[in-house]
């Protein structure tokens, strides 16, 4: 249960049960229509007979893209694009809900998913960019390589600084698919995707204002409106938004953000769903975490250690401001219970301004003690960008199989505008006694260039049910268009690629409860640039294999995962020895791992989320044969992570709740001659909550809640990508917060 009590709004029901068991889930889930007819049926029965007529109740399941009551997801439309329970997806999904969202109060979409297995969220500080790692693939801010989504829709990254970043509180959940994800979702890493599910309209009037406060300054104040807009319900709302202010653990730095996400549904009939939304963001004069050399963080550095909170930039020209924008819909309409056809379309736009100073990570220490080298940048950037999918699904059954088709076509276009300087060198800085705003010269504009990115996909699958058996069988053939126009020399470079994908996958539904599964699946990314003979990259790929065992007990609300996953990638473009300023793609890498995960409402009070990972990463391929068997840089080998939460239902205690979290994470490579490594750490986490409602009746709708992550404030390094380059993690952050709901 939540620290905040009851702090989500119902889910879309006619009656709202919120202890099912995962059986009653699964069929409730898949018969919303049939059992209104059976209701309806049993109702009239009655009446003939001359018995008594009770009213119909009506039990409508979790949707796999809906609000879940609890912390154990049993549905999603991520692992398969449709509503499909997931236990029959033969992938490891992941499913991080409202309500544990709630109880942690995750400050990004990379904290929300700190206990999940399989993902390393924390290795740059700070929410203005993420930074994801899922199953050993990844990046740092705009150099990540996992996509995200958002509904079902890909979320866009610029050439420079530009990227898309959902705040949390916008969300009604967080999954993750891991592994190669590309049958459904076109060109993706290897490791997986991260889809986010916006709040969507509610049936019942909902209402929640908050105000939170906390360390470093932080002062938030939230709103969350929902429901009918019509008697009949056929139009319905949501409306969530927020502005925050808060200091960064760097001096001089700070985030500030203003969030807007209005939605309208229109439901005319039971077969008809239209819904609009719009979605806005403004993050104004932040800064986020440079990289600092390893030497003074990891090691004791020629003049001690660099302190935590040092800034390496200049509060007098550092800045990175942001304003998104996004506008689109989601269209069902179910023609009968065999066909079904969706389209969701969404147009988005980012403005980004980025100046800031970086350590030379080549050379980072100058002449005096002390002294750390550095260069200056600047970067502006313009995304637009238009996305959409189609799909049509057709249910039959064919002699003993049941079929569940899925056709779907989609599109995407991204329109990329970017100026940016080059490196300048300035003054160096001295970590112990920083002199700030030294004079030096501004970068000139060294690119100004307009890329433009063309993507179709046309897609199939075909989940076949034989008794206990579900296969899953899916392809797709990708067609990607690129332009760069260079507005400095006028030129321009074209780039095509396609690549096919696939997934064949097989799940056994045992009485008992459980569920083990094979799937075998690939990817590609598409690589931009062209090569020393003027040739252009070719996509890089990726091959898993996976087998995996889930348990849900019958009659209680608990998932268990286990899961091995073995993933090749090839076409990694790795330095040209005959000229280092250009890359060849004969580079490959190979990922293989174990992950377990665990969620448990033990009981109506006590919620436990545990999750481990195993990660054996090493490069296969590479021009340079001295780091050929090493591991991938900034991967932990072992991470762990436990969550429990406890809330008291009766006595003196009513209405208090109390959480805690443990996670490790082990140590890392600190580059690619694996000549050093990150350390591991140990971080505990903390809340508490209270519910002025459950004691005192007079109260109702209050509650209260305390944050704490880093509880002790260790100080941490969280990756290194080179000795010239690593990022101190995050310390304690506190947060108190106050909502009434009604």
């Amino acid at each position: 249960m939540s620290p905040l009590g009851s702090a989500n709004p119902p889910a879309e029901t006619a009656t709202t049960v919120s202890r099912l068991s995962p059986k009653a889930r699964r069929v409730a889930a898949g018969s919303n229509v049939a059992a209104e007819k059976a209701a309806a049926a049993g109702s009239q029965s009655a009446a003939g007979s001359g018995t008594t007529e009770l009213a119909p109740i009506v039990l409508r399941g979790e949707r796999g893209d809906g609000p879940v009551n609890g912390i154990v997801a049993h549905g999603t439309t991520t692992g398969s694009k449709t509503d499909t329970p997931i236990n029959e997806v033969p992938q490891a999904v992941s499913v991080v809900t409202r309500e544990q969202m709630n109880q942690q109060n995750p400050l990004s979409v990379g904290d929300s998913l700190r206990y999940t297995p399989g993902v390393f969220a924390d290795s740059r500080v700070g929410g203005v960019l993420e930074s994801v790692f899922l199953r050993g693939f990844g990046g740092y801010g705009v150099a990540a390589t996992n996509p995200q989504f958002l509904d079902g829709l890909p979320l866009m990254t610029g050439t420079g600084y530009a990227a898309q970043v959902i705040d949390p509180s916008t969300l009604e959940r967080v999954e993750v698919l891991r592994g190669p994800a590309s049958v459904l979702y076109g060109q993706a890493a290897p490791g997986g995707i991260v889809n986010m599910v916006s709040k969507q309209p509610t049936d019942d009037p909902y209402h929640d204002v908050g105000i939170e406060t906390g360390n470093r300054n932080r002062i938030q104040t939230s709103f969350d409106f929902g429901g009918p807009l019509t008697d009949d319900g056929v139009w319905s709302y949501r409306l969530n938004g927020l502005g925050r202010r808060t200091d960064e653990q760097f001096d001089f730095s700070k985030q500030q953000r203003i969030v807007l996400a209005p939605t309208l549904s229109w439901k005319p009939d039971e077969d008809t769903k239209l819904t609009i939304y719009g979605f806005y963001q403004n993050d104004p004069d932040n800064n986020f975490a440079g990289w600092l050399p390893a030497e003074g963080t990891l090691f004791p550095g020629p003049a001690g250690r660099i302190r935590r909170s040092f800034f390496l930039g200049d509060p007098n020209y550092d800045d990175y401001d942001r304003q998104q924008y996004m506008i689109g819909y989601n269209l069902e309409h179910r023609f009968s219970d065999a066909l079904t056809v969706r389209q969701t379309l969404r147009y988005s736009h980012v403005d980004t301004s980025f100046k800031g100073f970086a350590i030379n990570y080549y050379a980072p220490f100058g002449v005096t003690t002390g002294d750390l080298n550095r260069l200056a940048i600047w970067d502006q950037e313009r995304l637009d960008g238009v996305a959409v999918d189609n799909q049509v699904e057709y249910r039959a059954d064919a002699g003993p199989l049941q079929h569940v088709l899925l056709g779907g076509v989609s599109y995407q276009r991204t329109v990329d505008n970017n100026r940016s300087s080059g490196w300048g060198i300035v003054p160096a800085i001295n970590y112990l006694s920083p002199v700030y705003d030294q004079p030096f010269d501004r970068p000139q504009l060294a690119s100004h260039a307009r890329q433009s990115t063309d993507q179709a996909g046309l897609y199939l699958q075909d989940q076949i049910r034989a008794d206990r058996l579900v296969v899953t069988l899916g392809a797709r053939e990708d067609w990607a268009f690129g332009d760069t126009q260079d507005r400095l020399t006028g030129s321009s470079q074209s780039q095509y690629d396609h690549a096919f994908s696939g997934r064949i996958g097989a799940v056994y539904l045992f009485d008992n409860g459980l569920t083990p599964y094979f799937s075998y699946s690939t990817s590609f990314q598409p690589t931009a640039g062209v090569d020393a003979g003027g040739e252009a990259y070719k996509p890089s790929k990726a091959r898993q294999t996976e087998v995996g065992l889930r348990y849900q007990p019958i009659g209680g609300d608990a998932s268990f995962t286990a899961s091995l996953f073995d993933i090749h990638r090839t076409n990694i473009s790795v330095t040209d020895p005959s000229n280092p300023l250009f890359y060849v793609q004969t580079g490959a890498a190979r990922s293989r791992g174990v992950e377990l995960e665990a969620r448990v409402e033990l009981t109506d009070e006590l919620d436990l989320i545990g999750a481990f990972t195993y990660l054996d990463t090493v490069v296969e391929k590479d021009t340079d044969s001295s780091v050929i068997g090493n591991r991938l840089v900034g991967v932990p080998k072992q991470a762990a992570s436990l969550w429990a939460n406890y809330k008291f239902a009766t006595g003196a205690l009513e209405g208090l709740s109390l959480g805690g979290g443990i996670r490790y994470v082990g140590k890392s490579a600190g580059n690619n001659a694996n000549t050093f490594y990150v350390p591991d750490a140990t971080l505990f986490d903390a809340a508490l909550g209270y519910d002025f409602g459950a004691a005192h009746p007079q109260m109702k709708g209050w509650r209260g809640a305390v944050n704490v992550s880093n509880l002790f404030d260790k100080t941490y390094v969280a990756s290194c990508f080179s000795a010239g380059g690593c990022f101190y993690g995050n310390g304690r952050i506190v947060t108190a917060s106050l909502h009434y709901q009604w």
